[in-house]
């Protein structure tokens, strides 16, 4: 029965990362080629392509899990449940970090504000961007570090190769500073920069009724687009986080069969997440329709 349970389970993982690595691949091979032609991309399109290429990875490290127990285990012991867990920490938190970053640049681009700091800002977002990126994943490796090490397989459990988490004091302190750090802080940069924009939209949008300006109208209807685009992102954030914290709370309680949880809502983000940003940039959505009718 548990065989089954987990072949089946492996079985929809896949499904749901397959979508993932095709939405996710066909978002780098448009800016892949966007590269070759111009020699750089914008920053907006830099933080894109490096969140799919972590969602691919994270994909592919979520499905670890399932093949550690099945085959895996026997042979590795401890070492695979390191291997695994590290890598698929280290890329799901990077993602969370890249979405917040991405909603950071768009407040930045379409907010219009007089204050040097943020007119500064503009002029160096390039730059920015950069900087933020390389230390989220700084952040997240060194957040993933300890993590090897509170891991350990249950020599005598009735269940092996399950019962392998550590349940402590040093669990519970990891857990609120991983908390802090990888879910809290980067829901708050997503939130803050979308009201942002929102707030910027509809004041935009009164001022539109006022004065009625055609030409400014296009340009209006691409930041809605964006600011929807935001938004669904975080919606889809918030509940694979909230997911993965009830699920983080079970297993300090030693409740460790709620783990299978955690995989799924990671692979649930990068398939969701690669569809989102697919329908929401217009240049990607107008570049990956030209491609697959030119395979047609």
């Amino acid at each position: 029965m548990k065989t089954t349970k987990e072949i089946m389970d492996l079985i929809v993982r896949m499904t749901i990362m397959s979508l993932g690595i095709i939405g996710n691949f066909l978002i780098l091979h448009v800016y892949f080629l966007e590269y070759r032609k111009s020699k750089v991309l914008q920053p907006n399109e830099l933080i894109t392509a490096l969140l799919s290429f972590f969602n691919l990875l994270s994909s592919a490290a979520h499905v670890l899990p399932a093949l550690r127990t099945l085959v895996f285990c026997t042979y590795f012991k401890e070492p695979v449940y390191k291997f695994s867990d590290f890598f698929s920490f280290f890329f799901s938190k990077l993602t969370y970090w890249y979405v917040a970053w991405l909603c950071f640049f768009y407040c930045v681009k379409i907010v219009k504000v007089n204050w040097k700091f943020v007119l500064r800002l503009k002029q160096r977002i390039s730059i920015v961007v950069n900087i933020l990126l390389l230390g989220s994943l700084i952040l997240c490796f060194a957040l993933s570090m300890p993590l090897p090490y509170l891991i350990k397989l249950k020599a005598n459990s009735s269940v092996p190769c399950r019962n392998f988490y550590i349940v402590g004091k040093a669990l519970f302190i990891y857990g609120v500073i991983i908390a802090a750090l990888t879910a809290y802080f980067p829901l708050l940069i997503m939130v803050i920069s979308s009201l942002g924009i929102v707030i910027f939209l509809c004041q935009h949008s009164r001022n539109m009724d006022k004065n009625v300006a055609a030409g400014g109208s296009s340009h209006s209807e691409a930041h809605k687009a964006v600011a929807i685009m935001l938004i669904c992102l975080i919606l889809l954030y918030m509940t694979c986080a909230l997911t993965v914290l009830l699920s983080s709370v079970q297993v300090s309680l030693g409740l460790n069969d709620i783990m299978t949880a955690i995989p799924y809502t990671a692979t649930l983000f990068s398939t969701g997440s690669s569809v989102i940003l697919i329908i929401g940039t217009v240049k990607l959505r107008q570049s990956i329709k030209r491609i697959l009718c030119s395979r047609c």
